[in-house]
C-alpha cells in the first residue's frame, strides 16, 4: 500500500490527536499499571495507579484472550464522555487505548431520537388518517341525516302551507262576498273585523312558513296595487287597542299621494309593519309608538318608531338574526320577527336602517321600491270586475274552495263545473273546452301540473289557469312549464282572479 505524503500523514495524524484526544493505559501481564500517557482530565479518568477509574477501563478485559486486539464502541465514562475503548497486546504490555466519541455518540443518539420521532409521527400519522376517515364517515352519516331531515322540513313547510293557505281561501272568499252584499254598516263593520283578524293570522303563517323556507326558499312575490289606506286602517284598528291598554299613545300618519299604481307585495308589505308595529307596543312600556307611510322619491318610506327600552350598541349587529332575544329587555317572543322583516325587505329590493339609543327608544326606517310586474301578469286595476260569461271548468279537491268558486264565477256571468277529479276534467275539456280551465295544482294522485302537461300533450289548446297554496318561484316556474297560461295562489286574491279570467277569455 502506497502512503500518503509526510505531510498529509502529519495533518491526519494532528487532526485524529485534536478530535480523539488519545489516552492510552499501558499494564504488564498482570494487570498492574506502568504508564498513562495522554489528556485523561478531557475524559474525568483518574489516571493514578488503584484508581476506581483505572480498574474500571482494566475490568474491560478480564476474562478475555490477552494476545487479542479488542474494541468496546461508546463506553460511558464517569465523567461523562464517551470513548471507543481499544486493548492492544504488546509483547509482555497491555495497552488500554480511549479515543474520544463524545460528538459522534451525539450525532448517533440525535439520529435514533429522529428515527423514534419519525415511528411516532408516523404511528400518530396513521392513528390521525384512521380518525379523519372515521370523521369522514360520521360526517356522511350527519349529512345524509340532515339532507334527510332538510327534505323533512321541506315537506312539512310544503303541507303547512297548503294546510293555511286551502282553508283561508274559503274564509277570505266568503268574507269578500258577504262584504259586497251586505249593506247594513254593523255587519259591515263585524266583517271588516273578521278579515282583519284573518289576515293578521294568515301573517303570523306566514312568519313561520317564511323562516322555515330559509334563506334559499324565499316565497313567491305578488306584485299589484295596494291601497295603502286600508292597510294604514286595518293597522290602526289592529294596534291602537293594544298601545291603549298599555297606556301608551299610538299614531299612524300616512301620506302617499302619487302612489296609485305602484305594485307592492301586501301580504309581505303587511307582515313587515305587523312585526315591527309588535315589537314596538311590546318593548314599549310607557311613551308612544309612532308610525309613517310616506311616499317620496319613487319608494314608499316606513318608519316605526318607540319610546321603549331601546337596544345596546352591542345587539345592533345581531338583532337581525334568527332566535335573538337578548337584545331587548323583557323579551317573550321566539326571536323571528327582525330576522323576517330584514329577509322580507331583502325579497322586495328595499333596506332597512336601524336607530336606537337605551332607554331613549328605537326607530326602524325602510325604503321598499314599487315592484315590477309578474311574468305574464296582466296591469290590473282595483275595482269592480267585468262581467265576462262563458263556460268555465273547475278541478279542485277541496268541496269549500270548489263552492266559493262557484259563487265567483257565478257573479262574473260565467257558468261553472265542478270536477273532483282528474279524469273527469281531461275528459270534459277534450270533449267541450271550455273558456277557461281551474286546475289546483295539489290534487290527490296525479297532480294539477301532470294533469296540464297531459292535456297540452294531447293538443289541448284552451286556457289554463293553477291555483296553488305553495307560493314560490319554484312553485310558479313549474305551473308554466308544465303548460298553464296563469299561476296564481292561495288565499286566492280574488280581484286579481277576476282580471286574470277577464285577459284569457279576451284573448
Amino acid at each position: 500500500m502506497i502512503g500518503f505524503p509526510a505531510a498529509v500523514e502529519r495533518y491526519v495524524q494532528r487532526v485524529l490527536r485534536e478530535r480523539s484526544h488519545p489516552l492510552m493505559l499501558s499494564f504488564d501481564r498482570a494487570w498492574q499499571l506502568r504508564e498513562a500517557l495522554g489528556d485523561a482530565r478531557h475524559f474525568g479518568v483518574d489516571a493514578r495507579p488503584g484508581s476506581a477509574d483505572v480498574a474500571l477501563l482494566r475490568d474491560l478485559f478480564l476474562g478475555l484472550p490477552g494476545d487479542e486486539a479488542h474494541d468496546f464502541p461508546f463506553v460511558g465514562l464517569p465523567g461523562g464522555r464517551t470513548a471507543h475503548v481499544h486493548g492492544i497486546p504488546d509483547g509482555e504490555l497491555f495497552h488500554v487505548l480511549l479515543l474520544d466519541t463524545s460528538e459522534e455518540f451525539e450525532r448517533l443518539q440525535a439520529q435514533q431520537q429522529l428515527g423514534h420521532e419519525a415511528a411516532l409521527v408516523s404511528a400518530e400519522k396513521s392513528r390521525a388518517l384512521a380518525r379523519l376517515r372515521q370523521i369522514r364517515t360520521e360526517l356522511e352519516d350527519q349529512r345524509s341525516r340532515l339532507e334527510e331531515a332538510n327534505a323533512l322540513k321541506n315537506a312539512l313547510i310544503a303541507t303547512l302551507s297548503h294546510e293555511f293557505r286551502t282553508p283561508l281561501t274559503s274564509i277570505f272568499g266568503y268574507l269578500h262576498l258577504l262584504e259586497r252584499r251586505s249593506a247594513d254598516p254593523t255587519q259591515q263593520q263585524a266583517l271588516r273585523a273578521l278579515r282583519r283578524n284573518a289576515t293578521y293570522l294568515f301573517a303570523l303563517a306566514e312568519n313561520l312558513l317564511e323562516f322555515g323556507r330559509g334563506e334559499g326558499g324565499a316565497g313567491l312575490l305578488s306584485p299589484a296595487p295596494v291601497d295603502l289606506a286600508a292597510l294604514a286602517a286595518d293597522l290602526d284598528a289592529m294596534f291602537r287597542p293594544l298601545a291603549e291598554d298599555k297606556g301608551l299613545a299610538f299614531g299612524l300618519t300616512l301620506a302617499v299621494q302619487g302612489a296609485e299604481g305602484a305594485l307592492f307585495d301586501e301580504i309581505k308589505l303587511r307582515q313587515i309593519l305587523v312585526n315591527l308595529l309588535s315589537n314596538a307596543v311590546r318593548y314599549t312600556a310607557q311613551g308612544e309608538v309612532r308610525a309613517q307611510l310616506v311616499w317620496r322619491d319613487g319608494a314608499l318610506h316606513v318608519e316605526v318608531s318607540d319610546t321603549g327600552s331601546g337596544i345596546a350598541e352591542i345587539y345592533r349587529e345581531r338583532v337581525f338574526a334568527p332566535f335573538n332575544r337578548g337584545a331587548q329587555e323583557g323579551s317573550k317572543g321566539a326571536g323571528l320577527g327582525l330576522s323576517i322583516v330584514k329577509r322580507l325587505v331583502q325579497q322586495l329590493q328595499g333596506s332597512i336602517a336601524l336607530d336606537s339609543l337605551p332607554g331613549r327608544g328605537t326607530s326602524f326606517r325602510i325604503v321598499l321600491p314599487p315592484l315590477p310586474p309578474a311574468a305574464g301578469a296582466p296591469a290590473a286595476a282595483r275595482g269592480e270586475p267585468w262581467r265576462v260569461g262563458g263556460r268555465v271548468v273547475v278541478l279542485d279537491d277541496d268541496p269549500d274552495v270548489a263552492a266559493l268558486l262557484v259563487l265567483l264565477l257565478s257573479d262574473l256571468g260565467f257558468s261553472v263545473e265542478v270536477c273532483r277529479s282528474v279524469a273527469e276534467a281531461v275528459a270534459r275539456a277534450q270533449a267541450d273546452p271550455p273558456r277557461v280551465l281551474l286546475v289546483d295544482v295539489e290534487l290527490p294522485g296525479l297532480s294539477g301540473n301532470a294533469a296540464v302537461y297531459q292535456l297540452r300533450a294531447q293538443g289541448y289548446s284552451g286556457r289554463i289557469v293553477t291555483l296553488s297554496a305553495t307560493a314560490t318561484e319554484q312553485a310558479r316556474r313549474a305551473a308554466l312549464a308544465a303548460g298553464a297560461d296563469a299561476f296564481l295562489t292561495k288565499p286566492i286574491d280574488l280581484e286579481q282572479l277576476m282580471h286574470v279570467l277577464q285577459r284569457l277569455s279576451a284573448g
